[in-house]
């Protein structure tokens, strides 16, 4: 088996998780990844990675500080792992590909839809594979809707239900998830919701939205349950008190290019929560989109649901695939305190395969891009005051919400 020699580039909180993903596809027959190096421009943050790397996996990474200098010094990397923060994955991206190197990045996959094709474009010059980090479509609750909604057994979906309003004024793990010019925490989730939407029921046509900042002042928690040494370092370092300027709340619809509905009503802040996810066919129901850890349940007519274990009984022409079957058995992850970790080694196990066997991955740069581009068409509606195709926000046709940050970030 052919083996990847791995570069993780940012060595923060994502990253430390994504050091106990490696650790778990360590410890299968299907890994072939080979963590060798570590890279932040923070040298304390990759000293801390690479202790946590040699306990994890036995073996301590060498450290860098500088992309181009880490690919000069390990001229045998095949492949980086981004995991920075937003604002910079296309710089990041951009470099690695133009040294020949294959890219895994964590989502979003870029600051604005500008930025995904800057690094689509990146890849196609190169010749290198493109991978977008998008767990939750992975857990087994995801599959099974997948599998259910395209074989029609809730007939034709008409009408969907996206609704995740957290309430609270509680700063969004760091404060940088807060600012406009770093995502916002609208995009930085709403992305899991759009891939959800997107993989469930095709592609958005058109969205129609309005978007909001309830909450301009975000406060530090009593307490962090983060286990993460990076965390609760961060956690004693924060300010009580950090200003917001990006919008935390959200409602639109999406026109689906295959004819349903969906409302979407997704929020990080105020004083009332709600969370409801439904998908109704001609013929029955569907409660959930599928998610990291998170079961569904079904019902045909209108008679009683179905929890996941009898679907997953019922659903002919169902099957995992050998990885997924590995780390999930029985096709359930709710009560699996690993599933962040096993569906984060999944991710590693298929870029691996893609890079060793020429194979694509299931989350591209264009689909990476294209859940970017549904939550800043939901932006851009609202500050064009109309319905925005999302042929026009993917060609940047439309990008006024953008634009700043693109200015700001030197983006062109």
């Amino acid at each position: 088996m052919e083996r990847i020699n791995l570069g993780l580039v940012g060595c923060g909180g994502m990253g430390t998780r994504h050091l106990y993903g490696l650790r778990t596809l360590a410890q299968t027959p299907f890994n072939r990844i080979d963590l060798r190096a570590l890279c932040d421009i923070n040298p304390e943050n990759a000293k801390m990675a690479a202790a946590e790397a040699e306990k994890q996996l036995g073996v301590k990474p060498e450290v860098f500080t500088d992309l181009e200098t880490m690919a000069a010094a390990m001229p045998e990397l095949d492949a980086v792992d981004v995991v920075t923060d937003p604002a910079v994955h296309h710089e990041v991206a951009c470099k690695a590909l133009d040294l020949g190197l294959h890219v895994m990045v964590e989502k979003p996959m870029a600051i604005t839809v500008r930025a995904c094709r800057l690094m689509i474009q990146a890849a196609d010059r190169n010749g290198r594979v493109l991978s977008v980090a998008e767990n939750y479509r992975r857990d087994p609750s995801a599959r099974l809707v997948h599998h259910v909604v395209s074989v029609g057994t809730i007939g034709t979906p008409y009408l969907g239900l996206f609704h995740a309003v957290s309430e609270g004024d509680r700063i969004f793990i760091t404060p940088w998830r807060h600012l406009k010019n770093r995502g916002g925490p609208l995009v930085d989730m709403g992305v899991h919701y759009a891939d959800l939407i997107r993989y469930q029921l095709g592609d958005i046509h058109e969205v129609y939205g309005d978007v909001r900042l309830v909450e301009p002042v975000r406060r530090k928690a009593d307490t962090t349950w983060r286990p993460y040494e990076f965390y609760q370092r961060q956690y004693e370092e924060m300010a009580s008190e950090v200003p917001a300027d990006a919008e935390d709340s959200s409602v639109a619809l999406f026109r689906m290019a295959g004819g349903a509905t969906v409302s979407w009503v997704v929020g990080l802040g105020g004083y009332g929560a709600c969370s409801t996810q439904l998908i109704l066919g001609t013929e029955g129901c569907i409660e959930g989109y599928g998610t990291r850890g998170g079961r569904v349940r079904m019902r045909r007519g209108r008679g009683a649901f179905r929890e996941q274990e009898e679907m997953l009984a019922q659903a002919e022409g169902f099957e995992q695939d050998a990885v997924s079957a590995h780390f999930f058995p029985g096709g359930l992850t709710a009560a699996d305190p690993d599933v962040d970790w096993k569906l984060l080694a999944m991710e590693y196990c298929e870029f691996g395969e893609a890079i060793a066997e020429g194979r694509d991955v299931e989350v591209d740069g264009t689909e990476g891009m294209k859940d970017v581009a549904a939550v800043y068409a939901v932006f851009e509606s609202a500050l064009a005051g109309r319905a925005v195709r999302m042929a026009e926000v993917e060609s940047g046709e439309i990008d006024a919400y953008q634009a700043e940050i693109d200015t700001a970030l030197g983006i062109i």
